[in-house]
């Protein structure tokens, strides 16, 4: 039975499930998928690391673990209230987004709370 092969359309002869011509199309065509996967990962890893890095400049590398600071100075910078690695959610119905190591929590619409996570 002659069927087509889903990369190159060239016609070929084989099993009833296979799909491409040859591994290289088969190769191709997983490479292709994978890249555009490989893009989204990239700049949401981006947009982590740059809002750990905010929040790494904000606390030093002092003994501070906690600071109060306004939400706009965090949006001056750059930072991106969409993308965190985690959530929590205290006995005091708080929600605490996680980035990495860092918390932050959010007081109002002007205020947030941000926290180092202690080892």
């Amino acid at each position: 039975m002659k069927k087509k092969c889903q990369v190159c359309s060239k016609e070929f002869i084989g099993r009833s499930d296979k799909k491409y011509c040859s591994l290289e199309c088969k190769n191709q065509l997983n490479n292709r998928l994978r890249s555009t996967q490989i893009d989204i990962i990239a700049q949401i890893d981006t947009i982590l690391h740059r809002n750990h890095h905010i929040m790494t400049v904000l606390l030093g590398e002092g003994q501070v673990k906690k600071i109060e600071i306004q939400k706009l100075i965090l949006l001056r910078a750059g930072f991106d209230f969409t993308h965190f690695t985690g959530t929590y959610l205290n006995n005091q119905n708080k929600l605490y987004h996680y980035i990495y190591d860092f918390a932050w929590m959010e007081f109002s619409d002007q205020k947030v709370l941000i926290v180092k996570k202690s080892k």
